[in-house]
């Protein structure tokens, strides 16, 4: 498995911090935003995974994303969105993958080392 740097961004702490303990546990680093504003203050080019809520206060997990894209060398992170409302085309054009909520805790672990995989 490779550890790897990922940010997180979610606005519902209980669940940012539910996840986050999860992928810790896993071996990566993880930086925590509670909104996309925070997010784009926090995120780097050495993030190897980005995990966004779709749906949260002040920027959006799609709107703050479609900046990180045209950042350079940022255009290409793997996106996971998560949300329990289906996403727009343009959330789905921009994510790698998109999970709804609520989902299987295993299953986001398993999809960020697949995502991981392909990067290496």
């Amino acid at each position: 498995m490779v550890v790897a740097k990922i940010l997180l961004a979610e606005d519902e702490f209980m669940v940012r911090l539910t996840l986050s303990e999860l992928l810790i546990d896993v071996g990566h680093q993880v930086i925590e935003a509670s909104d996309g504003t925070q997010a784009l203050e926090l995120v780097e080019p050495d993030v190897a995974v980005i995990v966004s809520d779709l749906m949260m206060p002040r920027m959006g997990g799609a709107e703050w994303v479609a900046v990180v894209r045209k950042k350079p060398g940022m255009e290409e992170i793997p996106v996971i969105f998560m949300s329990a409302l289906p996403p727009s085309p343009e959330a789905r054009a921009l994510a790698s993958v998109f999970l709804a909520k609520p989902f299987r805790l295993d299953t986001l672990v398993e999809t960020v080392h697949q995502l991981l995989k392909g990067i290496e």
